[in-house]
């Protein structure tokens, strides 16, 4: 039996911005957002690549990092959706603002989903071994068993981020409300690729 070798690239950028802080009025200073793109993986029986497959996945990885930072670019500055990558305590007085509840809500449902998807795949995997296995434990109500835990870990999952969401919202409860000034002149070339 042959060896399997999983190979990853990921690229990653920053970017500088600085916010003026909504409780003590500070400017916050340089800070520095690390955007990081999906993470290209190339498959194969060999320890090392070919420069070929190198190359392509060095490529996808490029790709997918140009992707993240147009997402980023399109929601901090049309939709002023503040990922988390953009911390939002301020230096000084350590305090949120109220931008930062955007980037939250906006991964809301981002592990309610996942443990869904979680437990869906599990339970189709006992209705499959159900019918085409001898395996006596792989029963339907297994099945519907691993479905409603993902479910309830999905339900908890979202009542925490909602929970989060609030406090968020209560300890940023100011009257002044300012957005980070974010410079995206380091990534232009980026930003400007098709």
């Amino acid at each position: 039996m042959g060896s399997y070798y999983k190979h990853k690239r990921s690229e990653k950028v920053e970017v500088p911005y600085s916010f003026q802080c909504e409780s003590c009025g500070k400017d916050s200073g340089p800070l520095k957002a690390v955007l990081i793109g999906t993470e290209a993986t190339d498959n194969s029986n060999f320890k090392t690549l070919s420069q070929d497959r190198e190359d392509k996945l060095r490529k996808r990885a490029h790709e997918f990092l140009v992707r993240k930072v147009k997402d980023t670019y399109r929601d901090t500055e049309e939709k002023k959706i503040f990922p988390t990558e953009f911390r939002d305590q301020c230096p000084h007085c350590q305090k949120p603002q109220s931008w930062a509840v955007s980037g939250l809500k906006k991964k809301m449902f981002d592990n309610p989903i996942a443990c869904v998807g979680v437990g869906a795949i599990f339970a189709v995997i006992v209705v499959i071994g159900h019918y085409f296995s001898d395996e006596e434990y792989m029963t339907l109500t297994l099945a519907a068993g691993i479905f409603g835990v993902g479910v309830l870990a999905a339900a908890a999952c979202l009542v925490w981020n909602l929970v989060k969401i609030s406090m968020k919202n209560k300890k940023t409860s100011v009257g002044m409300h300012n957005y980070p000034v974010i410079d995206w002149s380091g990534v232009q070339s980026l930003l400007n690729e098709p």
